[in-house]
């Protein structure tokens, strides 16, 4: 019988008040159930009645991403009554996060800032602690630090999957540890066959100098090094530092281009491959007998494969015809003791991988079709008995790799995909990428790309192609000017007709052809005298993807000049119909003068 936990604004399932109970009858409680079961829930109802009792002064939350901590809070402000929630990320200044540990009866923290802030969090009172994903509670992990030196009184912790080789270090640190199982006939409905999880990959400081140094040397290249600089950036930040090294090894224009940084690439600090060290910790947290892992590049793809063999995992290399015996390579990964499969892009399309129950994405494709040529080989396992699939993306934050990380998700999604990924962590990925960077701008005013690559730090290319993507989703729109072409975000369109009056009046009649093409109508043509007559004619035919409008003005002279203009932009609103038209009779005007 599902139930209310004072505090809460919401009822929990059987299950989890049967866990919030059994947690808060202990000083440290460890709480294990499959992902999909709700676990964020029964943390909210143990924190709810820890406070509620007066068990809590403050508690503090730990995520292991940003990203989490973001979604996390969100959920808890939602179903806290009157508890004031905030976050404490590393990107904020310490002044920032200690006005929030003050003001807050409930943070949500990684574990670094979390430590770098102890003292603070000490001092504030923060009495009870709840450690999400604790199965990284273990050796140098941050939250071990901040267990043994922050003094809780009270703790809880989090995980679908405790290995057996951590337990008892968890049950030192937090507490007594019960599992909550898939194949309770209470929970399984709400497992999903397969999960996705997310571990951010970051740079450090030296790699992060070369991804810089790539950006500057592409806003002062043109056309084709452009291109090829750009790729650069993104073999970095996708596949490791050593794509570039291996770069430079052969005779090529793009070894040329990379020449300009080899002794960045020679810094100590700079890692191979930097997801490596992830991709270890993945490897530990799911105790699954069989791993696929997609590299794109195969010099990456061996040095991967050697170093987990150099950690004691059986591994076999699927890296195309001609560089390895791929039958007995298959052989060998059918084998049961074979724990990880190193696949390139080889292992996405006509060669039968075995099936895996963990699918470890390292070089992520904005590509609907390896996206699900490469989920396939998890999702036609599902079905059988036994616990759920696991795909795991490794992501470079702030890079390129998020960009094509989420627009991989979006792609599949649209086509169909059904991907377990909950639609608030795919909200917050979105905030993470070069989109968002760009519609934070224009929800502001309305610019052409320059200023906004002025403003937001990036290269005009990059700005334009992701302009160009954003007008085609309708989050953006423009209208021309004198200037060029000026967006706004799809939410503050209205900024067009305040901004640019002489752009978005309209009031003037013309003879009009505007071609069309509609979602639900197809292609066709209009005739109109005015921007009000033209939107009698076309709100009917919303959302449209694209408009070619041709006006007849007709000159002092008494000859007519013709003028085209087109918009390229999915236009789902009146409001946007409605700029748009009255831009192209103004613009028709201004050009006629």
């Amino acid at each position: 019988m599902a139930g209310i936990v004072a505090g809460l604004r919401v009822s929990l399932r059987e299950y989890q008040r049967e866990a919030v109970e059994w947690a808060v009858n202990r000083d440290g409680a460890v709480v294990v159930m499959p992902t999909g079961a709700g676990k964020t829930l029964v943390a909210a109802g143990w924190i709810a009645a820890r406070l509620s009792r007066g068990e809590c002064r403050k508690v503090l939350v730990l995520e292991p991403t940003r990203i989490l901590v973001a979604q996390v809070r969100g959920m808890l402000s939602r179903v806290l009554e009157n508890v004031t929630v905030r976050e404490a990320r590393g990107p904020i200044s310490r002044a920032e996060r200690i006005g929030v540990y003050r003001s807050a009866r409930v943070v949500v923290a990684t574990p670094e800032a979390a430590l770098e802030d102890i003292d603070v969090i000490v001092r504030e009172g923060f009495d009870c602690i709840v450690v999400d994903e604790c199965h990284h509670t273990v050796g140098r992990d941050a939250s071990v630090k901040v267990l043994e030196r922050g003094g809780f009184r009270k703790r809880l912790g989090l995980s679908a999957y405790i290995p057996r080789s951590r337990r008892s270090i968890i049950e030192r640190l937090i507490g007594e540890i019960r599992e909550w199982h898939w194949s309770d006939p209470r929970i399984a409905p709400y497992v999903p066959p397969w999960i996705g999880e997310v571990y951010e990959t970051p740079l450090n400081e030296a790699e992060q100098r070369i991804l810089y140094e790539l950006e500057k040397l592409a806003s002062r290249l043109t056309g084709r090094d452009r291109a090829l600089a750009r790729l650069a950036q993104r073999w970095l930040v996708r596949d490791g530092a050593l794509a570039l090294v291996d770069s430079l090894r052969k005779p090529t224009r793009m070894a040329e281009i990379l020449s300009s940084i080899e002794d960045l690439l020679r810094d100590p600090r700079v890692r191979p491959a930097h997801k490596l060290e992830w991709l270890l910790r993945v490897l530990e947290d799911h105790d699954n007998p069989k791993t696929i892992v997609f590299i794109d590049r195969v010099v990456v793809a061996e040095y991967v494969a050697s170093r987990l063999e150099a950690k004691g995992f059986r591994v076999v290399k699927i890296l195309g015809r001609g560089r390895v015996d791929v039958a007995r390579a298959l052989e060998e990964a059918r084998r049961p003791e074979t724990r990880v499969i190193v696949s390139t892009s080889a292992g996405e399309e006509g060669v039968d991988l075995p099936e895996a129950e963990m699918l470890v994405v390292w070089s992520n494709v904005a590509s609907p079709v390896r996206f699900i040529q490469r989920h396939g080989r998890v999702r036609r396992a599902v079905g059988r008995q036994g616990p759920p699939r696991v795909v795991v993306y490794l992501v470079t934050p702030d890079s390129p790799d998020m960009d094509a990380f989420v627009e991989s998700l979006e792609y599949a999604l649209e086509a169909g995909v059904d991907l377990p990924v909950d639609p608030g962590l795919l909200d917050k990925l979105r905030e993470r990428t070069i989109a968002a960077k760009i519609l934070a701008v224009l929800t502001q005013e309305p610019m052409t790309s320059d200023w906004i690559a002025e403003v937001t730090g990036l290269a005009r290319d990059r700005v334009e192609r992701e302009l160009r993507r954003l007008c085609k989703r309708g989050d953006v729109i423009y209208v021309h000017t004198g200037i060029g072409r000026v967006y706004a975000a799809g939410p503050a369109v209205h900024l067009l007709g305040e901004k640019l009056p002489a752009y978005t009046a309209g009031d003037v009649e013309a003879e009009a052809t505007i071609v069309y093409d509609s979602i639900s109508g197809g292609e066709g043509r209009r005739k109109a005298r005015s921007w009000r007559d033209a939107l009698k004619r076309l709100e009917r035919l919303l959302p449209i993807r694209s408009l070619r409008i041709s006006i007849e003005y007709p000159l002092p002279t008494g000859a007519y000049k013709l003028v085209n203009l087109n918009y390229t932009c999915l236009i789902d609103t009146v409001e946007k119909l409605e700029i748009i038209l009255r831009n192209a009779f103004s613009r028709a005007t201004l050009e006629a003068r």
